[in-house]
This record gives structure tokens, C-alpha cells and sequence, in this order.
């Protein structure tokens, strides 16, 4: 993915692309906060996990989390039967939770990129 796709990964964000960083992956998902499914896109670049969110959403924004704060991320089901969740565990205590299609896909991305 080219220099385009991380300018628009880090728009909105006050972070600054480090030399040689790349996105690795993008897609549409869901984050949740709180009870409503945010819609947007999440993009895991080779040092960060950044999700915007449309902006017909409630809660509207860009979230953004270093992959070196990711300790696991774990297959969650969502309704308790519709396996394509995540979620996120953060040095923080922090629990992410996402909606992605092909979520070990997603998975395998961020355990790789991180290291």
C-alpha cells in the first residue's frame, strides 16, 4: 500500500508516520463503545492500529493505539454466536472490542506486525 493509504490512515490523528512505516491492512469493522457499533474503517499501519469512524455515526472521531500497548488480541463472537469479533487487551487494562470480516486474518496481522 502506498504513501496515499497512510495519509489517509493518520488523518485526523496528530501522528506522525515514522520512516518506513506502511500500511499493512485496512478494512471496513465496527468498534464498540459503550452499546453502539461504531461504523468505520480500521487501519493497522507497521506501528499503529488507528479506526475512523463514518461521520454519520454518534460518536464520530479517530481512535488510535500504539502496537506496542497490544499485549493479545482474542476471537470474540458477536449476539454470543456470530464469530467475526475481536478484541484488544492494552498494557493499559484497556478491552477493545471490533467487528471485522476475517478476523483471524486481522489477528495474525496485528500479532505479526507487532512482533
Amino acid at each position: 500500500m502506498d504513501a496515499q493509504d497512510l495519509g489517509k490512515a493518520f488523518h485526523g490523528t496528530d501522528i506522525i508516520a515514522e520512516p518506513g512505516e506502511v500500511v499493512v491492512r485496512k478494512g471496513n469493522a465496527n468498534l464498540w463503545r459503550g452499546k453502539e457499533a461504531v461504523g468505520g474503517r480500521l487501519w493497522l499501519t507497521s506501528n499503529w492500529l488507528v479506526f475512523h469512524a463514518h461521520s454519520v455515526n454518534y460518536q464520530a472521531g479517530v481512535w488510535a493505539w500504539p502496537l506496542k500497548d497490544i499485549i493479545t488480541t482474542t476471537p470474540v463472537n458477536t449476539l454470543a454466536i456470530v464469530p467475526n469479533g475481536m478484541e484488544i487487551a492494552l498494557r493499559s487494562d484497556e478491552r477493545i472490542r471490533f467487528v471485522v470480516h476475517r478476523r483471524r486474518e486481522w489477528m495474525n496481522a496485528i500479532e505479526t506486525t507487532k512482533g
